[in-house]
């Protein structure tokens, strides 16, 4: 089957993130999954299923769907080698892939998001009013849990406790308090409901199993966090959550600590810090408001960083990523557009330490690297040193450029885009020598002014070859 990819030079940088690869898939995509140990990512298009074989970036299968337009919730049962992908809104399907064959088993009639309980190779089901709990040997439904309180008609985002071995899901009614109920697995049987203090729906369980602790962000409401031991709250943060259906906490099992964005249109975006020992706000991290909030949150284990995005931004609105440094709890890069669409989601390859930014461009993934120690650059061929080297400034038209030559030389001087584009050759094969200073006023030939976000200028000589980063703010 034909490659759908473009690889981009390791030079492409922004701020200690490294785009190393760029994947086109045929369709409008939304979110994914990705198994380590089968070294694959799993991602929903509008109108398909799609395998890409992440050794290779090869597209090994195109497996079509029943329904469109749906962001997706995924369980992996390594036991069977089955993924289980159920959609939001609920079409009334849950489909179950082969995933050693890529290969469609079949669709079940019943809806949502769902857990898999490795222990009893069982998988848990949402559903209105109800809990399904499906035997994963033959996909059939062995019992219909009913909803623990009377009057609730929402039973979504099931969530599994490996430590304790619980279930916990959220319930919601209109007007009524946002729950979560807890079920035992082990004794197979109802443990309690806690209530949230908000309206509606209870949204994500987030879990530190070693802390004994979970997080709930509500729709619209306060974080709530749980003690998973005995079931009850700990404490109400002042951490107001935004709406929408993606998860936006993110929890740090190293540091024990959990970090929460909240965006508004009249301030500026805010990540709170919070303690799991504690439950307590430990920092405030601020970056420029946009009116549309940070609603995905995402932490990367081995280099200890955080990132979120927004995925509900409109086409055509460059809006970029976030990255936080959970070492020193600072906003370490703000605002990186990778294309005209930011990410819908986030998926993790801790084994090769890369993180896969999905639905850039509406139809990409982009593969990342963590870099350290803040922008890198392409490393200079042998050759004479720059005796000043390649400088950018940013000026309210564009950018000053200055670079120097040692001695006469062919030279070419260009802005590149993140996807590794030309944007504007500023010096085409010109014999230069000396210091020499050149602008751009960051737009085409027709004065169309150029989206906002990072860009690249690059020297090239025949001796040396240098780049560096520029940004668009405006």
């Amino acid at each position: 089957m034909k490659k759908l990819l473009l690889v981009l030079a390791p030079v492409l940088l922004l701020a200690q993130v490294e785009v190393d690869t760029v994947v086109h898939l045929p369709s409008f995509i939304t979110n994914g999954h990705f198994i380590p140990e089968l070294n694959k990512l799993y991602v929903l298009g509008w109108y398909e299923h799609y395998a890409l074989d992440c050794s290779t970036y090869e597209l090994k299968a195109r497996m079509p769907r029943s329904y469109d337009n749906s962001y997706g919730y995924y369980s992996w049962n390594w036991r069977r080698q089955k993924l289980y992908i159920g959609f939001n809104p609920a079409p009334d399907s849950l489909v179950v892939i082969d995933a050693s064959a890529d290969t469609l088993i079949r669709a079940l009639p019943i809806p949502g998001a769902q857990a898999y309980v490795a222990p009893t190779d069982r998988l848990y089901v949402e559903s209105d009013k109800s809990l399904y709990e499906l035997d994963c040997s033959a996909d059939t439904v062995v019992r219909t849990i009913p909803v623990p309180e009377s009057g609730y008609i929402y039973c979504s985002t099931p969530c599994w406790d490996s430590a304790s071995d619980k279930i916990y899901v959220a319930l919601a009614k209109w007007g009524g308090p946002a729950l979560v109920a807890v079920y035992d697995c082990r004794a197979d049987s109802f443990v309690a409901t806690i209530d949230l203090g908000t309206v509606f729906s209870a949204g994500w369980v987030n879990l530190d199993p070693e802390c004994q602790k979970a997080y709930c962000a509500p729709d619209a409401g306060n974080l709530v966090g749980i003690d998973t031991k005995v079931d009850t709250i700990t404490r109400r943060l002042s951490v107001r959550c935004g709406l929408g259906m993606f998860n936006q906490v993110a929890v740090n099992t190293k540091d024990h600590k959990v970090y929460v964005p909240y965006s508004s249109s009249s301030a500026a975006e805010t990540i709170y810090v919070i303690d799991s020992a504690t439950d307590s706000i430990i920092k405030r991290l601020e970056s420029p408001g946009s009116q549309w909030p940070l609603q995905v949150a995402r932490w990367v284990p081995w280099s200890n960083r955080v990132y979120l995005t927004r995925p509900t931004a409109p086409y055509g609105e460059s809006l970029g990523m976030v990255v936080v440094d959970c070492n020193t709890d600072s906003i370490i890069a703000s605002d990186l557009v990778l294309g005209n669409w930011p990410p819908f989601d986030f998926q993790i390859d801790p084994i090769r330490e890369r993180v896969f930014a999905i639905g850039c461009e509406s139809t990409s993934v982009h593969v990342l690297r963590d870099v350290e120690g803040g922008v890198a650059e392409e490393p200079a061929s042998a050759g004479p040193a720059l005796a000043s080297g390649l400088r950018v400034q940013t000026t309210s038209g564009g950018f000053d450029v200055r670079y120097s030559v040692a001695s006469p030389s062919g030279v070419d001087l260009s802005i590149y885009d993140l996807m590794g584009r030309e944007v504007r050759q500023l010096v085409a094969g010109q014999q230069l020598a000396g210091e020499h200073r050149t602008s751009w006023d960051c737009r085409d030939q027709n004065r169309t002014s150029v989206a906002r976000g990072v860009y690249f200028v690059r020297l090239d000589t025949p001796a040396f070859t240098d780049v560096k980063k520029a940004v668009v703010t405006r």
